[in-house]
């Protein structure tokens, strides 16, 4: 039977909310605020951390409970374009944004986005300014372009034109975070005109850009904080009289907050005529002078001899090639292609290209010293700084670009990023995923204390996420550390669908013993003896540790997920008693589910804890068990689950659900999960997505196309950045965007699931769901397969609702 739909309601209107487009190319990432009309962000690195912070003697840094890191810095103040016209002059930022204008260029004639190529369009009279703002993924290092196209759109030659760039970098001391600045002290800037070059070289603590004019310049000027207004580059433009920057020929001394600015003379532009201006940009982490060759010989090869107009058709005409080979469901609708072929780049831009960084000897100002875990070769002795060292950040997908926080890479996130890579045919990029989580240092809190009466075996898939530089990594918080054990049944499924999806099995096989040895054989361990189901996490939502700790739904049904996936891996290699014993597992962790965490009306629960409270047990993420072929779509158990989120959980703005009922369950009483908060009470997106599949397997169809229509709609109306999440009330993007896994990847998942590429039954069968006796024991498999006796608990506990859980580990 399907659920009823609730009663006829429409959808909060949509609303513009989200400014901020970032661009990546795998090496860094600009973010383009519309709002302010300036790029405001440049980083050094994709990823917000390097590593864990080390002392002198190479042990990791702790202050109190929490470690410490080596942050990324953000390089970049400000930096935009101005324009001379009419008899004045003035900066672009002070010129409104033509927003309905504005957004990711189209990959092709008459399409929208499907580019990282950012774009802003102002109007100054009859001149319009189309900018273009971008990592290029061409320049294997972090950098960025910003060009303008200037267009006369009147029926009168334009007399008089020019435009200028500003270039405000950061460069000084400090590493607050990767979202704030760092300081502007001791800075220099120089204008190199060798060989033809138009460069300038602007260097302090942080390292050296070079800032390359892509067409002739009039003018080069640089100045600084103490500059007379006279000859401060901003305020000759800024005053609005026609004046011309002054040239800066060689280096000017050093200062603080030094900025550099181009000039072009652009002369007269007829009606329908345009003229171009461009920068292009490359950082180095030494400013010794060493790395100058570096970052101009990277612009040589980039640029070559190429103007601002060459530039960004060649950009734009590498974002099509890439836009050749991935794959659109056939059902999609020109919107829905539109939104489907952003994500394929916003997937593409969020994983890490990176394999090696420089290090300084100094961590955040002069003397102060650093250390560094690796060497200058993969797996070599720490190398003494300065130096170049090989990480293993390569090929890490990110949760979120920026602005969102999560420029991390989550297993969980990765993992949806990953498949639907697969999906799109990025196969090389989902190898590299896949690759990531095999190459990475893992198994770092084998032995913690937290996880001592848990005998953890060895590991190779992080408990939570990883330091840019491919390192596991956990967050504290006063309740101790996230530890979670979804990532491994996820990373499982992800390898099946990988194969299934390119074929490629050779490379499955080529990694086959570490995954089965340290994933799915530790997944095995895993399974508490006494439930059922494996040991208590944080799971999903990170509930953290110290009695936060549960035996939470998600977490054994991507167990049971990845560990089937792991027996038709191993049966189609031909072990037929390794296939048996990721089988059998999987579908004793699958009745165990069913018995012991499901509800009197068979609905299943966030975790064992709640159910047994009575109350307070409601968690979107369970969707997972219909969208991941658990347990029959047509069934009870999909049923009552649908039916209970949708009491307990819908949102009165959106189409979805919150996440779980945590911040309002059991008000004014002791609570198995006092931690609710407004993240809980959000729509987020990727169970509104992990829904619309799994309500089209139970088909309802309608349902399935009102989820995927509020996210498209919502995401169309946001320059086809997908959020995490929703206001609840209000329907606004909340919190973080734009949203890599939970977002993009299970968007092109949803796509793929309409048209038809479906996940099969875990294990080849849906769970049987015949008659339960009164202990709430379920059947076995429905292909007639033996049966697997339930794990024993009554499906739905007559708790008062009072505090459980022991702490356990």
């Amino acid at each position: 039977a399907v659920a009823a739909p609730g009663a006829a309601r429409a959808e909060a209107p949509v609303r513009r909310t989200f400014f901020r487009l970032p661009s990546s190319n795998g090496f860094g990432a600009v973010l383009l605020d519309l709002g302010a009309a300036r790029l405001t962000h440049f980083r050094e690195h994709l990823f917000a951390t390097e590593e864990p912070l080390l002392d002198e003697r190479g042990a990791e840094v702790w202050v109190g409970n929490q470690p410490q890191a080596v942050a990324t810095r953000d390089l970049l103040y400000d930096a935009y374009f101005g324009l001379r016209s009419d008899g004045r002059q003035r900066w672009l930022t002070d010129v409104p944004v033509d927003l309905d204008a504005s957004g990711y260029a189209g990959w092709t004639g008459g399409e929208r986005g499907g580019t990282g190529v950012v774009t802003m369009v102002q109007r100054v009279g009859n001149l319009e300014c189309a900018q273009f703002f971008f990592a290029p993924q061409g320049l294997a290092q972090a950098g960025f372009v910003m060009a303008m196209r200037v267009e006369n759109r009147g029926d009168a030659p334009a007399e008089g034109v020019s435009a200028f760039s500003l270039h405000n970098f950061h460069l000084g001391f400090g590493r607050p975070g990767v979202m704030a600045d760092i300081g502007e002290s001791g800075e220099t800037v120089a204008y190199d005109a060798s060989d033809g070059r138009r460069d300038f070289l602007e260097r302090a603590f942080a390292g050296v850009v070079a800032a390359r004019a892509l067409d002739p310049v009039a003018r080069h000027g640089a100045s600084s904080a103490s500059s007379p207004a006279d000859l401060n580059v901003y305020r000759i433009v800024a005053s609005g009289a026609v004046a011309d920057l002054p040239d800066l020929d060689g280096a000017a001394p050093t200062s603080d907050g030094s900025v550099s600015a181009f000039q072009w003379d652009l002369g007269s532009i007829a009606p329908g005529e345009a003229r171009w201006v461009g920068v292009a940009f490359a950082h180095h982490g030494d400013p010794s002078g060493a790395a100058d060759p570096l970052v101009q010989g990277a612009l040589d090869a980039y640029v070559g001899d190429k103007g601002a107009a060459e530039v960004v058709a060649g950009e734009i005409a590498a974002y099509r090639a890439f836009q050749g080979s991935v794959k659109v469901p056939p059902t999609a609708t020109p919107e829905e292609t539109a939104l489907l072929r952003q994500s394929a780049v916003m997937l593409r831009m969020a994983q890490s290209r990176e394999s090696h960084a420089f290090l300084r000897e100094h961590l955040t100002r002069d003397q102060e010293p650093r250390a560094t875990r690796f060497g200058t070769t993969l797996g070599g002795e720490p190398a003494a700084l300065p130096a170049t060292v090989a990480h293993r950040g390569r090929g890490a997908v990110l949760a979120s670009l920026p602005p969102g926080e999560w420029t991390v890479a989550w297993i969980r996130d990765g993992a949806y990023a990953t498949v639907a890579m697969a999906a799109l045919g990025m196969q090389a990029e989902a190898r590299d995923a896949l690759s990531y989580y095999l190459d990475a240092e893992a198994g770092r809190f084998q032995r913690w204390n937290e996880l001592a009466s848990y005998a953890m075996p060895p590991y190779q898939i992080s408990l939570v996420r990883y330091y840019g530089f491919g390192v596991e990594e956990t967050d504290f918080n006063d309740f101790g550390p996230n530890l979670e054990f979804d990532g491994f049944g996820l990373f499982l499924w992800a390898l099946r669908r990988y194969e299934e999806l390119t074929g490629d099995t050779a490379f499955v096989d080529e990694r086959w013993a570490e995954a089965s040895a340290k994933v799915a054989d530790a997944l095995v361990a895993l399974i508490d003896p006494d439930t059922g189901l494996v040991r208590k996490d944080s799971s999903i939502w990170e509930t953290h540790w110290n009695g936060r700790e549960r035996s939470f739904a998600y977490t054994s049904i991507t167990a049971a997920r990845g560990l089937c996936d792991a027996a038709d891996i191993a049966a189609r290699r031909g072990e037929a008693e390794r296939a048996a014993g990721y089988r059998d597992a999987a579908n004793r962790l699958r009745a165990a589910i069913a018995a012991r965490l499901t509800d009197a009306s068979g609905a299943l629960a966030a975790s064992l804890e709640e159910l047994e409270a009575g109350a307070g047990y409601w968690d979107a993420a369970v969707l997972e068990g219909i969208a991941m072929g658990l347990f029959d779509p047509r069934g009870r158990i999909a049923a009552a689950t649908l039916a209970g989120l949708d009491a307990h959980l819908r949102v009165p703005a959106g189409a979805g659900w919150s996440r779980n009922d945590d911040r309002f369950d059991h008000p004014g009483a002791s609570d198995l999960s006092p931690w609710g908060s407004e993240y809980d009470s959000a729509e987020w997106v990727v169970t509104d997505l992990r829904g619309a599949v799994a309500a089209r397997l139970m088909g309802d169809e309608a349902r399935s196309d009102r989820l995927l229509r509020w996210v498209l709609d919502q995401s169309s109306a946001n320059y086809l950045a997908i959020a995490e999440t929703y206001d609840e009330t209000s329907g606004a993007y909340k919190f973080n965007a734009p949203m890599i896994g939970f977002g993009a990847g299970v968007y092109a998942l949803a796509l793929a699931a309409r048209d038809g590429l479906v996940v099969g039954p875990a294990c080849g069968a849906y769970f049987d769901e015949g008659p339960t006796d009164a202990t709430g024991a379920g059947g076995g498999a429905s292909s007639g397969s033996a049966g697997y006796g339930g794990a024993g608990a009554a499906g739905a506990g007559g708790g008062d609702g009072g505090s459980g859980g022991n702490g356990g580990g």
